[in-house]
């Protein structure tokens, strides 16, 4: 890597030049200044942070994640948050998690305002925000003084975001189901609700690519979690012959609970991912899944919110899309 005095050396500038450059000090010649940052950015430079990490303030970063059903999702992210705090081990930085119901968004919102109303040092929040509008009209007049991220919910223009596209999700779960499905099969659509973060946007990304496949679909049928979901299958199963189910929400403890004759008939394939989900998928109960990065997602939100606070990029906001992938047996780890 480059260093500065590699850099004065080039342009036949002190060293003291160059770092004014750098650091935005407005005590250099504009000229100057614009043709050192040039090389910078053609050489690829970075500043070394690390002696000044050391010695700098600490920095207080609180991670709200949610916790369910799912224990995979909700250890996935911690892990990816911790991963990127360990890259960045000679930042001075501690992150505190606060871990609430998935089924319980005011008890998030209680705990995002009370912090908020604290004395606390908080430079940074990353979020998993359940109540949307809530948390956003909560967070905005903190805007200025604290560094958002949100996590797998879109929040506004002006916070950044990390997460997957979750319509895209359920699109790729159509089409790969689209593949292996015969002219007359029918496909059982199960809505469960709406979990706050992905559920509904899996289902709409489905039946968006399913429509346009002009699939034989039956529903989506309303449905209240996994007993009732239990109930309506046994009933429908003596009277129509499924090939296919797709459930947008608690697919993977619907699916175990089902005769091992009827899913092995079956050409079924779910969004998501989790240690039942992997399951299903290893004694080839299901097809296949169409997985959000769950670890990225906390890797990336850690390393961003890093980037914000100690790189300077706080003005510019940045999203990160990540890529689903389509998991079988063949390329699960």
């Amino acid at each position: 890597m480059i260093t500065q005095k590699e850099l004065a050396a080039r342009l036949g500038l002190s060293r003291t030049t160059i770092a004014r450059a750098i650091n935005n000090s407005p005590n250099i010649n504009p000229e100057t200044k614009e043709k050192i940052l040039k090389l910078v950015k053609e050489l690829g430079y970075e500043k070394n942070y690390v002696g000044t990490l050391l010695a700098s303030k600490k920095k207080i970063i609180y991670s709200f994640i949610v916790e369910s059903k799912n224990s995979y999702y909700t250890e996935q992210i911690k892990l990816g948050i911790q991963g990127a705090k360990k890259e960045y081990k000679h930042h001075n930085l501690e992150i505190i998690e606060i871990i609430t119901d998935i089924n319980k968004p005011v008890e998030q919102v209680l705990e995002l305002k009370k912090l908020l109303d604290s004395n606390k040092q908080i430079d940074g929040i990353i979020i998993i925000p359940l109540d949307r509008e809530k948390i956003l009209n909560l967070i905005n007049p903190y805007l200025e003084k604290i560094k958002f991220i949100s996590m797998s919910v879109f929040l506004s223009k002006k916070i950044a975001y990390v997460g997957t596209d979750y319509q895209k999700c359920g699109r790729l779960a159509a089409e790969f189901l689209g593949k292996s499905l015969n002219v007359n099969d029918k496909v059982l659509v199960i809505d469960n609700g709406d979990d706050n973060i992905s559920s509904k946007y899996y289902l709409n990304g489905f039946l968006d690519r399913a429509n346009e496949d002009k699939m034989n679909v039956i529903g989506p049928i309303r449905k209240n979690g996994l007993e009732d979901s239990l109930v309506y299958l046994e009933e429908l199963f003596k009277k129509e012959n499924i090939s296919s189910i797709f459930i947008n929400r608690y697919a993977q403890d619907i699916l175990l609970e089902l005769p091992d004759d009827i899913l092995r008939k079956q050409k079924n394939i779910t969004t998501g991912i989790g240690n039942r989900i992997r399951k299903l998928i290893i004694e080839k109960k299901i097809l296949a899944t169409v997985a959000d990065d769950v670890y990225g997602t906390g890797y990336k939100a850690c390393q961003l919110m890093v980037d914000i606070l100690y790189k300077e990029m706080g003005k510019k906001i940045k999203n990160i899309i990540l890529e689903p992938k389509v998991l079988l047996i063949e390329n699960l780890k």
